[in-house]
């Protein structure tokens, strides 16, 4: 699992994890590992080239390091196109938030000469980062970003410290871990990275990428950048050498831990939304 503890990526993992054993054959037991670093980058690197190819360990990355593979990034040692895909438990939106201390309560308050500089912690190869980059370098948002945090926990634990002034997440994760504080009023949504608006929100009138974008060059970007890599956000992979029965066998478990009434319930519990994405949607994804 490619972030640190605490997070709504390691909840999910720990979730699938404690229903995925009794769809696989022979009832393994399914431990969930922690391996935090670059957004991923470091366990989908350790994935493709040094886990086991015997279908005994399974990845949990995020699809939105495909755009560091795309941008060359140095530190990518793994080519997406090849992993075996098993199945996502849910698509992410992200969310700009903010704390009502920071003194912005509005998405436009970040833009122009008066603006107001806000300070947002970022995880290296992910949306948590690349988000904020996009929002400051192509709408001139007046953002600072600082990176290096492993996890979402991380970032929180600075915000309550006061060192950040707020950060991008999915909506997904937020229910799960800051529900609390965005009901409260305490952290405000100031934007929403996806066409669609998310009816759930507790806020209303929160500004979609048609909205805070002023041309189409803008929107294609913010789409291409922070949108549709996160349809696929938290894919289950292994290595393409597995053999073909073994990864298929643990695709038909994770397909049929996604429906199984415990999990579900449990999901539900957990407020874990699922709305699986299935490993042929993703294949299509990442090839287009």
């Amino acid at each position: 699992m490619g972030f640190s503890a605490g997070g709504g990526y390691d909840a999910y993992s720990r979730l699938i994890g404690r229903h995925l054993q009794k769809h696989i054959p022979g009832n393994p037991s399914v431990i969930v590992d922690n391996m935090a670093g670059a957004g991923s980058i470091i366990a989908a690197n350790h994935i493709f080239n040094a886990a086991p190819k015997d279908g005994t360990v399974i990845g949990n990355i995020s699809g939105q390091i495909i755009l560091e593979q795309l941008f060359a990034n140095p530190a990518v040692q793994y080519d997406l196109g090849k992993f075996r895909y098993l199945g996502v438990p849910i698509g992410e939106t992200y969310l700009l938030l903010l704390t009502r201390k920071s003194g912005v309560t509005k998405f436009d308050e970040l833009l122009g000469a008066k603006s107001k500089q806000v300070t947002l912690g970022g995880i290296p190869g992910s949306t948590v980062e690349q988000g904020p980059i996009l929002l400051r370098d192509l709408l001139g948002a007046n953002i600072k970003v600082v990176s290096g945090y492993k996890g979402t926990a991380d970032i929180r634990l600075a915000i309550e410290s006061g060192e950040l002034d707020g950060f991008l997440n999915s909506w997904e994760s937020t229910k799960i871990t800051s529900w609390d504080k965005v009901k409260s009023g305490e952290w405000l949504i100031l934007a929403q990275l996806g066409d669609n608006p998310i009816t759930e929100l507790p806020a209303t009138n929160v500004p979609t990428i048609p909205q805070i974008a002023k041309t189409e060059e803008q929107r294609q970007l913010l789409r291409f950048g922070a949108a549709a890599p996160n349809q696929f956000g938290k894919v289950y992979v292994v290595p393409s050498a597995v053999p073909q029965d073994r990864s298929a066998a643990l695709e038909a478990a994770l397909t049929k831990t996604f429906v199984d009434k415990e999990f579900l319930a449990d999901a539900d519990k957990g407020k874990l939304e699922i709305v699986p994405v299935s490993a042929q949607q993703v294949q299509k994804l990442v090839t287009d």
